[in-house]
């Protein structure tokens, strides 16, 4: 807890003063996330019993945050998994009938976001894995908890307006490092020379180009260093899980490219997991198609369609930034489950595939 709380109060270097608590175990410091400010408390870890000499008194104090707090963060241990301790203080927050985020700490790799999936067994909507050493997870734990802040909510309502009003896609291109992300875009710039215009994004050395053919515009997102000469630089500056995820949660459609020389990578496979545990529309690149065979190209496909099996409704596209191969169909695939994605399903379509479903299940 006190690890997190460390983390929050020292975003940004927001931190505003540190108040010493009634005991050596709550200390209340003044947080700012997104320009919002809050107050933190943390307080000691809740035990039951008395074999410690200090468990009443750290009661006591956890049972006046419940009474003066507006949100609870009620950090559990991932690794550790579900405990009987857990599911007593979950009982005690219910009670409070006031808003919880559950952050399952220690998660730090991607892989092991499953982890937190039995948590919701304690009837919390908001459940955010995090790692306070790797620092993932961070920026949507308080991003949620700014969602509960009353002067947020008008900000909120208001971007969102801005959403619907919007004419374009937005389109993720992540990979691992070397895959051609930046080849692939240099050359759809390249081809129609209609860059509409470069807006800054959410991070300081971030760009997100907003490109148009044939009246359709993609804003393709988290492209900083896409067009300078080294992909080295550009593939380090990227791929980052922070990076990477944080990409894929504000697009519209993720476009995954893997090197056709290499085929899906188990770095690719974790990328792929990311795509479908945000449930995002997606297409497959198989880029640099013009330095393989055929025959090679057919054994590759076949290859990632096994390995990445768990996101079998995105489709393929082949593609070289080198020959421009392939560039006018990822655009129409990137439309297309685009508009899938989007499409309304009619009640009664949905409940004869339903029956249909059950009646090959029987």
């Amino acid at each position: 807890k006190s690890s997190l709380f460390n983390r929050i109060i020292g975003q940004r270097k927001a931190i505003v003063e540190d108040i010493p608590g009634v005991t050596r175990d709550r200390i209340v410091s003044t947080a700012e996330w997104r320009g919002i400010k809050f107050e933190v408390v943390d307080t000691g870890g809740y035990i039951t019993g008395d074999e410690d000499k200090f468990a009443p008194y750290i009661r006591k104090q956890v049972e006046k945050e419940l009474e003066l707090s507006d949100l609870f963060i009620f950090v559990v241990d991932g690794k550790q998994g579900l405990t009987p301790l857990d599911k007593e203080v979950a009982n005690i927050l219910h009670r409070t009938k006031k808003p919880v985020i559950v952050a399952v700490n220690k998660i730090d790799d991607p892989e092991k976001e499953k982890l937190a999936y039995e948590f919701y067994e304690l009837g919390f909507e908001n459940i955010i894995p995090i790692s306070t050493i790797q620092k993932l997870g961070l920026a949507e734990l308080l991003d949620k908890v700014v969602e509960y802040i009353p002067e947020y909510e008008k900000e909120i309502q208001e971007e969102e307006e801005k959403e619907e009003k919007r004419d374009y896609i937005k389109v993720a291109i992540v990979g691992k490092p070397n895959a051609g992300k930046s080849s692939l875009i240099n050359a759809l710039l390249n081809e129609e020379r209609v860059l509409v215009s470069e807006i800054p994004g959410t991070t300081r050395d971030t760009v997100d180009i907003l490109y148009e053919k044939d009246g359709q515009k993609f804003l393709f997102l988290d492209t900083a260093g896409m067009r300078k000469k080294s992909k080295v630089e550009y593939g380090l500056e990227f791929f980052s899980v922070g990076r990477t995820i944080e990409a894929i949660e504000k697009a519209d459609v993720v476009v995954l490219v893997i090197d056709v020389n290499q085929g899906a990578t188990e770095q690719d496979t974790k990328i792929a997991g990311l795509i479908q545990r945000r449930y995002k529309p997606a297409v497959i690149v198989i880029n640099k198609i013009d330095t393989v065979d055929k025959k090679t190209l057919e054994k590759v496909e076949k290859q990632v369609r096994e390995r990445l099996y768990f996101i079998s409704y995105a489709p393929i596209v082949f593609t070289s930034a080198k020959t421009k191969e392939g560039l006018d169909e990822l655009l129409e695939k990137i439309v297309y489950v685009y508009n899938q994605a989007w499409k309304r399903v009619g009640t009664g379509q949905l409940n004869r595939a339903i029956k249909q479903i059950q009646n090959l299940r029987q």
